[in-house]
């Protein structure tokens, strides 16, 4: 009996410790998850805090949040809480809910295109005790909760009075998981279920967020390619390749600032980077060549250029031939041991018909050295490639990705590289319009050094950080909706204002005492309102005017005062008397010639000493004339019986070794040198053909030098410099044309195209080699239309014309119609200007009404009323000052607008 009774009292003990422990279990050591752990590591972002409501509280009583407010997942998010808060039945609870609870807010990719948030949020016993059951009896009539099982697990959907799932819901140990997508609220199950897998926790190290901060934004390398390859139009680019297989995470503590929204803390880097910044840093050097045209840029500025090389993109495709011609030619023969650590890549507003234009700035102790190796590895890999730009010489590899071979896959998009330096520092460009813009804007002072228009970001700049990257969102935003997928750019069009609230977004790196410290800051502008498009035109009124006694025939253009570097304004008179003024419109002297100017107008430095001349021609004379008014030594010349019908300028290798390239109503080409002497091959040269422009000289990269002249009769003749003919010249265009030609890189092929359209309409592409690639007839409605290719003024890019009856057509050098123009007059005059982004200006001048009418590229006029005018129109950009100086010509008098962009 004593036996059945002890059994009967550990049998009841077992139970009562059973039950107890499974009670336990179930209720009270339900096991411990890092939200972090059931994240992704390609998370666009996650958000996570234990302030969940002041956080919250905090960006509502933000001035950011009038702007936040306007984005759709901000508002929802509101509505969202808005409703839970209802349901609970009392003001408040969720706040209560959430208070010093850990709370995730992550976004994920869900399909090609689309994201969605998962929320994930630790559960205290003692505040979600009946809270479900509590949702389950406030919900509106109609909606219904609904539960299933995913692998073995419990997942809680709702749904509306329209039987729509709003939300899926799952408790995963002591959280709790909800999304309104279901695909993420499996996916964390899948993480708690399997511990193996690693989440977004073992990116930053499990590094503990501080309870007391109002969170921290935690972002990763994967993350970013994730939101990129959902938003960009091209999935497959190198900048998302790289992120993709990059373990690297920032984990940033969020503070609210004056105008600013601050995120601070920890980088955590795969490789052993030493962030430490330059000592030898020169920060102003570098500002005096960052175009103030610059979108955004990207800054390396380590303590040398290999700790900079230990930064690599792994994810590069290095070619390995190129790779070990590098090696030979240039590393092993100490190519990087003048570099600093300074590395700069600028991305630069599309220009001169090209879209995509990069600069990378490696400054130096002394660029000579690496110079001449880069000359060097140009011979072996093929001709030697030079030419010269503002006195510059600028190198060309043809090598695709230069750069980046160069630099451990860094600086992609390099199709051809274009080098040269200024003071000390080299400068690798894309293409010709990039090392262009660079040049142009460096010697004009349009730089975040020295211009007083340079943007604001200019301080986000410090030579205190070993990284940075800035992104100019006013200047940068009409390429990212471009290059953005269509459903994506139609959303960033949309909310235009509201993103470009933020004037600009800088991502910081620098090394402290004990760590390495990453800065991410969104400035904001709370009173920014959406702007009004302008869509009307101004009425312009003169700002300067200079009368003279006789009605003008020729004219403006402008020259450069080489004393202060202002403009000049060259005209002629009917009299044959031609007249310089200043740019305060004082004369500055005044020539009599023998005839009409028949040429541009050039400038020479006849004396190698700095000081420039003007150069011109008559139908009968060439003419060179320093800035007193005196004539040069042995000028004017003429070329005998000879009557002069285009002359042109050519310096083949920046050394003031000048030829002037002449062609005359008789048919003949000639060369001369400086002092009018004929040169062998060119005294004369006869094509017995007149040209439609005036002949020029080409610099062909990988090919070389060519002298050409497209005639009237349709014949493009092809000449070595020394006169002789090239294989296939001349090249039958077709059999007239009035219009001249441009040679044009096509950026499909990065070939050299010289591209025309002949009278009848059809446009032409060939190569230098005396080849047709490409022809294309234009329709043609009469007998009487008319077609030319009009280049814009530095012959960067162009546009066609195409005159039909009363009206012009307007296309692009893709042939796609930009604008159509109702005209009357029959003696027109067509202009394009390109001074880059969206300033673009296409000028018509009606010689029988003698007016101007200047349109934007999309057709529509830019003044109220047309400009008088006489002659062509000779418009600048000021890029200082934002506006469009423009002066024409009318009777006697010379007449000066501005027109603020």
């Amino acid at each position: 009996m004593k036996i059945w009774k002890s059994l009967l009292v550990l049998l009841f003990v077992i139970l009562l410790a059973g039950g107890g422990f499974w009670v336990y279990q179930q209720y009270f050591s339900a096991r411990k998850v890092n939200s972090l752990d059931l994240i992704s590591q390609d998370a666009v972002f996650v958000f996570e805090t234990y302030q969940g409501a002041e956080t919250w509280n905090s960006l509502v009583n933000d001035p950011a949040w009038g702007i936040f407010k306007t984005f759709p997942a901000f508002e929802k998010l509101s509505d969202q809480l808005i409703t839970l808060d209802s349901l609970t039945g009392e003001s408040g609870q969720i706040a209560k809910l959430v208070q010093k609870e850990q709370l995730s807010i992550s976004l994920h990719a869900t399909g090609i295109e689309n994201f969605e948030l998962l929320y994930t949020l630790n559960l205290s016993p003692s505040k979600t005790s009946g809270l479900l059951e509590d949702f389950k009896s406030k919900i509106p009539e109609g909606s219904r909760f609904q539960t299933r099982m995913y692998s073995d697990q419990e997942v809680v959907e709702y749904y509306d009075q329209e039987n729509n799932r709003i939300w899926s819901i799952a408790i995963l140990g002591d959280l709790v998981a909800f999304s309104s997508s279901s695909f993420l609220v499996e996916q964390a199950i899948r993480y708690y279920l399997n511990e193996n897998q690693e989440g977004f926790s073992k990116l930053i190290q499990n590094t503990e967020l501080d309870r007391n901060s109002p969170g921290r934004l935690l972002l990763s390398g994967k993350g970013i390619a994730s939101l990129l390859k959902g938003v960009a139009g091209d999935r497959e680019n190198q900048a998302i390749s790289n992120l993709e297989i990059m373990n690297a995470a920032l984990a940033l503590n969020l503070s609210f600032k004056e105008g600013l929204l601050e995120f601070t803390g920890p980088v955590f880097y795969p490789d052993p980077i030493n962030f430490t910044p330059s000592i030898r840093a020169n920060l102003s050097a570098i500002e005096s060549l960052i175009s103030n045209r610059t979108l955004s840029l990207t800054q390396y500025n380590l303590e040398s250029i290999f700790e900079t090389q230990k930064i690599e993109n792994r994810a590069f495709p290095f070619r390995s031939t190129l790779v070990g011609e590098i090696q030979r030619t240039l590393t092993d023969r100490g190519f990087f041991d003048n570099f600093s650590g300074e590395l700069y890549l600028l991305d630069l507003e599309k220009f001169g018909g090209s879209d995509q234009n990069l600069a990378l700035l490696a400054r130096t102790v002394d660029a000579a050295p690496a110079l001449s190796l880069l000359k060097d590895f140009q011979k072996s890999e093929s001709e030697e490639n030079s030419d010269f730009y503002l006195d510059y010489e600028i190198l060309f590899v043809p090598e695709e990705e230069f750069p980046a071979h160069l630099f451990q896959g860094k600086f992609h998009g390099f199709g051809q590289t274009f080098i040269t330096s200024v003071n000390d520092i080299l400068i690798f460009a894309n293409s010709q319009q990039a090392m262009k813009l660079i040049l142009d804007d460096f010697t004009s002072n349009n730089t975040w050094r020295n211009s007083s228009n340079a943007p604001a970001a200019k301080s986000e700049l410090n030579s205190a950080s070993g990284f940075s990257r800035i992104y100019l969102i006013d200047e940068i935003w009409s390429k990212w909706t471009k290059y953005s997928n269509p459903s994506w750019s139609s959303f960033l069009q949309r909310y235009t204002s509201s993103f470009r609230s933020f004037p600009w977004i800088s991502l910081h790196i620098n090394k402290l005492p004990d760590r390495t410290e990453a800065t991410l800051r969104f400035p904001y502008k709370s009173d920014y309102t959406p702007e009004i498009k302008q869509s009307g035109a101004i009425s312009l009124q003169p700002n300067k005017s200079i009368v003279l006694d006789q009605k003008l025939i020729y004219g403006p253009a402008t020259v450069i005062n080489y004393q202060d570097n202002t403009q000049d304004i060259l005209v002629q008179d009917e009299n044959n008397v031609m007249h310089l003024f200043n740019e305060i419109g004082e004369e500055v002297y005044s020539y009599p010639l023998d005839g009409p100017i028949v040429s541009d107008i050039f400038q020479v430095d006849y004396y190698k000493n700095g000081k420039l001349q003007i150069l011109l021609a008559t139908k009968n004379k060439i003419y060179g004339i320093d800035r007193l008014g005196n004539l040069l030594p042995r000028y004017p010349f003429s070329l005998g019986n000879q009557w002069i019908s285009h002359l042109n300028l050519v310096d083949y290798s920046n050394t003031k070794e000048y030829r002037y390239f002449i062609s005359t109503e008789e048919g003949n080409l000639f060369l001369l040198d400086k002092t009018g002497q004929q040169l062998d091959g060119w005294n004369p040269l006869p094509i017995q053909e007149k040209t439609t422009r005036a002949p020029a000289h080409y610099r062909i990269p990988g090919k070389g030098d060519y002298m050409a002249a497209l005639s009237e009769k349709g014949n493009l003749f092809i000449f070595n410099r020394r006169g002789e003919k090239q294989a296939g010249s001349p090249v039958k265009l077709g059999d007239a044309i009035k219009s001249r030609g441009i040679v044009w890189r096509d950026p499909s092929s990065r070939s050299f195209k010289f591209v025309t359209v002949t009278s009848n309409g059809e446009i032409i592409h060939s190569n230098f080699d005396g080849e047709i690639g490409y022809r294309n007839q234009l329709i043609k409605d009469d007998r009487d239309s008319e077609f030319m290719l009009v280049p814009d003024q530095k012959e960067n890019d162009f546009v066609f014309i195409s005159r039909q009856y009363n009206e012009v057509t307007v296309l692009d050098k893709s042939e796609k119609q930009l604008m159509n123009i109702r005209v009357s007059g029959d003696d027109l005059i067509y202009q394009y200007f390109d001074f880059g982004a969206d300033r673009q200006i296409f000028a018509l001048t009606d010689l029988t009404q003698e007016f101007c009418y200047l349109y934007d590229m999309e057709g529509n006029l830019m003044t109220t009323m047309p400009l008088e005018s006489s002659s062509s129109v000779q418009i600048t950009y000021q890029s200082s000052k934002g506006q469009y100086l423009i002066r024409t010509i009318s009777g006697s008098r010379i007449t000066e607008f501005l027109l603020s962009e």
